[in-house]
């Protein structure tokens, strides 16, 4: 499960190296392909290529006679993405991801259990400070659902 988060770099080629943490979590079902795609609140999500597998089965669910429903699986699977973790543990972010999430040369990835999500630093301070709860009344309200 991935979890925590890890400061990184981009470098001139715009590739990544992902980071142990998160690297010894990767099945090898996944056969070292991991998914990019576009995110909620300007982030990027990383599937490993099996987990993956889970959430494409749950978009088949989808109604394709509902709008909102055929706008959102357009929007996201338009920008999916498959990349492979090189020789030196490095994934490529497309261009059309990078200018999605306004990466630049420092970012965060962050695990998600599932998944990972890469932000832009500054993009992601904004996102929590834009919260208007505290991290304990959130907390108290989601607790429910960890709960039941």
């Amino acid at each position: 499960m991935f979890q925590g988060h890890s400061v990184c770099s981009l470098d001139a080629k715009s590739r990544l190296i992902l980071p142990s943490k998160f690297r010894k979590y990767i099945k090898p079902e996944a056969d070292n392909k991991l998914i990019l795609t576009r995110g909620m609140d300007e982030c990027l999500l990383v599937y490993p290529l099996d987990e993956w597998d889970k959430v494409k089965t749950g978009l088949t669910r989808y109604n394709q006679f509902n709008s909102d429903q055929r706008f959102f699986i357009r929007q996201f699977l338009n920008y999916v993405n498959e990349c492979e973790l090189d020789s030196q543990n490095r994934i490529l972010i497309p261009p059309q991801l990078i200018q999605f999430a306004k990466l630049k040369k420092e970012i965060i990835v962050l695990g998600l259990l599932d998944k990972m999500e890469i932000w832009d630093p500054a993009i992601k301070e904004n996102y929590d400070n834009s919260m208007t709860g505290t991290y304990e009344q959130i907390a108290e309200k989601v607790s429910e659902i960890i709960n039941s």
